[in-house]
């Protein structure tokens, strides 16, 4: 009981952490954008967390927007498409930020956030002139890709330091945490590491990222966050494989595969090494949990 009751209090302890966290970086945004002369909007998987950020980034208020929404022709469905529909399941694929024109012509920089592995919203940076150029008044900006690419990396690299902690339910320690290493070399590794853990990577991909010796950045990577180049990767692949047993119906063995896991052999061994269960377990708790919240 007394485990559960400090457990308990470490997730409402984080949870309020996160939400002051949001509002802060929502302020940021606020003074970017005036910056850059244009605007940041969120999107949420969950519409509650719109309420720790400013009003005005709950929605796009550009008057061409809102021009395309309030259009007859279901203009706004094909919106919500774009910004809730598309964007996020693309990024849920490939995760990072994205570079992509609306039906309307307009093109935004769409990044997204990720929390404990999982996709919870996507920050879109916009609206620029598409390069179809298609209705879009004159007086909208344009900017190059190569700019927006730029930003992206950065926002994307930001968010993650500020939100993206794998923390699993009922562990007293996280399976991932924030790398501690200020190295930009190897934050790059490391994020290129998140981006494709899924994929057959090796340490030499990961050292070219970074453009260090396959020597000195495995080293260098283990002197900087206390983990070998290959814990790092399993880690990711579990939590990836976590969250697809939480949220998908695949089979073990399609999980597996999709996570980047040899097979689902495999997959048990770190499982058990890492969370001290399998994946079956791990499911079937999940499931027992969220049934068990569904009746409270």
């Amino acid at each position: 009981m007394y485990i559960y009751l400090m457990l308990k209090k470490r997730k409402i302890m984080l949870k309020t952490d996160f939400m002051e966290k949001l509002r802060l970086f929502s302020e940021e945004l606020k003074a970017l954008g005036n910056f850059l002369e244009s605007g940041f909007v969120w999107h949420f998987s969950d519409n509650d967390l719109l309420m720790n950020v400013l009003l005005e980034q709950s929605e796009h208020t550009h008057p061409y927007c809102r021009m395309i929404k309030g259009n007859p022709y279901r203009k706004l469905n094909r919106c919500i498409h774009f910004h809730h529909d598309e964007s996020f399941r693309k990024l849920r694929l490939s995760p990072g930020f994205r570079i992509a024109e609306c039906h309307a012509g307009v093109k935004t920089l769409a990044v997204g956030m990720t929390i404990s592995g999982t996709l919870k919203g996507v920050l879109f940076f916009g609206p620029f002139a598409g390069e179809t150029k298609r209705l879009v008044p004159l007086d909208l900006p344009s900017v190059s890709d190569q700019r927006l690419k730029l930003l992206g990396e950065y926002l994307k690299q930001r968010m993650d330091h500020l939100f993206d902690s794998e923390w699993l339910p009922g562990l007293e320690k996280p399976l991932l945490t924030q790398l501690p290493s200020s190295d930009r070399r190897i934050l790059a590794a490391a994020n290129y590491m998140r981006d494709h853990c899924y994929d057959w990577i090796t340490a030499k991909q990961a050292a070219e990222v970074s453009g260090l010796s396959v020597s000195r950045f495995l080293h260098l990577f283990r002197m900087e966050t206390g983990y070998s180049f290959s814990d790092w990767l399993q880690r990711l692949r579990v939590a990836r494989a976590c969250r697809l047993l939480e949220e998908s119906p695949y089979k073990l063995a399609e999980i597996a595969e999709i996570s980047g896991i040899r097979d689902q052999s495999r997959m048990t061994v770190l499982f058990r090494r890492y969370l001290n269960t399998t994946p079956g377990e791990y499911r079937t708790s999940f499931r027992r949990e969220n049934a068990a919240k569904d009746d409270a």
